[in-house]
């Protein structure tokens, strides 16, 4: 190498590394990979990274704007529901080659919008980056359909790596033979500073106030209302709480769905009727969307998450950093972070009864639910952090970055 080129690569290596994020929903859409999009890249631009995020613009808002200092993009895609994803990837094509010059790597927060960047990347000779958040969804080609599903089997080949965020989903990625060294196991991360347990009793109850919540024993659950997440089951459980005279409250954070949702919006009608029944309608919540959980897994004592498909789940990575015991269903993700009775519990989704006796069990015994919030806040200290994580994703981009110069 002769000095001249030192010199180069010297510059090159202090360089940030410049990131285009893809994000088929972001904000002010909700979604577990637009937060999980966002947090990292406030971590990575901590770190020196330039990015910006694109996403389709489902909401009618901004075509260009700042959000919380991370400049974001939002493609216009037509109303035909068939012809969304389809017009996104078009125009995401378009916009990528439009913009080749202002990024080095394509970093993909998920499969179906995005792997048309795989393709473009490798005509423009950048970096691309696979993130698959969805167990037995993502990368199920066979359950894609025949045409769509070896058209997204080879478009997601052609990307240079990909970041499997639970050990079910690296498994998969081994069935179709795509783990020769370009798969990372990489969970999601929490801002661990941001979701912290209550220092006291005390401040507890204060927080409680301030959301205008009863000062009482506290379930939470986080999540879209939608079946997927399984909030039946919650409320069921709950029920049982309450027939065990625990004079508690379900509190259940998360979007409502759209009316024009027709199957969501009965779901939740139907909750809503179950809960009138019962005679709940005092002690189950439902909050709607919030700017952030994490004043509510605070101001909380247990987390309920029966969720019946996932990849890594946010929410119960933010109730867990919380210092709170969580009662999970044992699928994609929760597998990998919880130890059970150590830092939280899980169980089968149709073990139903399980999920409502421990629920009552960590009520009535204030001291086992401490001790095994404290374990799940170390647990995820140690591993889960974005602190840690974004140094990992900075590292990757800049061996794509090196492959590709």
């Amino acid at each position: 190498m002769t000095a001249g080129n030192t010199t180069d690569s010297r510059r090159d290596a202090g360089r940030p590394v410049r990131v285009c994020m893809l994000s088929y929903y972001y904000a002010p859409h909700y979604s577990g990979s637009a937060i999980q999009a966002r947090n990292l890249s406030h971590h990575l631009q901590t770190r020196g990274v330039e990015l910006f995020v694109v996403s389709a613009n489902l909401t009618g808002s901004a075509e260009y704007e700042l959000v919380e200092s991370i400049p974001v993009y939002r493609l216009p895609v037509v109303k035909t529901p068939s012809l969304q994803v389809l017009s996104f990837m078009l125009r995401l094509a378009m916009f990528l080659i439009r913009r080749r010059n202002t990024y080095d790597v394509i970093h993909a927060h998920g499969t179906l919008q995005h792997t048309i960047a795989s393709l473009v990347a490798r005509l423009l000779g950048k970096g691309a980056l696979l993130k698959v958040a969805m167990a037995h969804s993502d990368i199920d080609f066979k359950g894609q359909g025949r045409l769509w599903g070896r058209a997204n089997r080879y478009l997601v080949s052609r990307f240079d790596r990909y970041i499997a965020t639970s050990r079910i989903i690296q498994e998969e990625f081994r069935q179709h033979s795509f783990a020769n060294g370009r798969v990372h196991l990489m969970p999601n991360g929490v801002d661990t500073d941001t979701f912290r347990p209550c220092a006291s009793r005390a401040e507890k109850s204060q927080l409680r106030a301030s959301l205008g919540l009863p000062d009482r024993p506290t379930v939470c659950f986080v999540g879209i209302i939608i079946s997927r997440k399984n909030v039946d089951l919650a409320v069921r459980a709950f029920r049982e709480v309450r027939r065990a005279q625990i004079d508690a409250q379900l509190v259940l954070v998360g979007p409502l769905p759209e009316r024009s949702d027709a199957g969501a919006w009965r779901y939740y009608e139907e909750l809503l009727q179950y809960v009138e029944r019962e005679g709940l309608k005092d002690s189950v919540i439902f909050t709607g969307l919030q700017p952030t959980a994490a004043s509510y897994l605070r101001a909380s004592d247990v987390f309920l998450f029966p969720s019946k498909q996932e990849g890594m789940p946010n929410a119960l990575l933010e109730a867990m950093s919380s210092g709170l015991p969580s009662v999970a269903s044992k699928i994609s993700g929760t597998e990998d972070l919880i130890e059970q009775g150590s830092n939280g519990f899980m169980f089968a989704l149709q073990d139903e009864p399980a999920f409502a006796s421990t629920l009552i069990e960590l009520l009535r015994n204030p001291e086992l639910a401490q001790r095994v919030g404290e374990q799940a806040r170390r647990f995820v200290e140690k591993s889960y952090s974005l602190r840690a994580l974004s140094a990992r994703y900075e590292q990757i981009y800049r061996d794509l970055t090196d492959a590709h110069a």
